[in-house]
């Protein structure tokens, strides 16, 4: 019984966690700073949620001058590219780019 009961908790928590048909995902960009940049610092993410006015999410560090963010905006919504585009003009910024997963082969 404990093992049914386990099992379909399982079940339950897989398809709570996988994304909702539907519905879009935040778009995932990488911002390259034109300084050596704390790219989790609370006041980074702050300014660049200021600057984007959407709520930007730190993802990966890929170098003293660069990381992955998530942005709290659907892909598809015209409020996205804006936001990138205020991004870009961000005078920390030196470069922003969408964060696509490169083929190994």
């Amino acid at each position: 019984m404990r093992r049914l009961v386990w099992m379909a908790l399982c079940a339950t928590a897989t398809a709570c966690a996988a994304p909702v048909p539907g519905i879009a995902s935040p778009r995932q960009v990488i911002i390259g700073f034109a300084e050596t940049t704390d790219t989790t610092a609370p006041a980074t993410l702050a300014s660049l949620a200021q600057t984007s006015q959407v709520a930007v999410s730190f993802v990966a560090a890929i170098s003293p001058r660069s990381a992955a963010y998530r942005l709290d905006c659907p892909p598809a919504d015209p409020a996205c590219d804006k936001a990138i585009a205020a991004l870009r003009a961000h005078p920390a910024v030196r470069y922003l780019e969408p964060d696509r997963i490169k083929d190994s082969r």
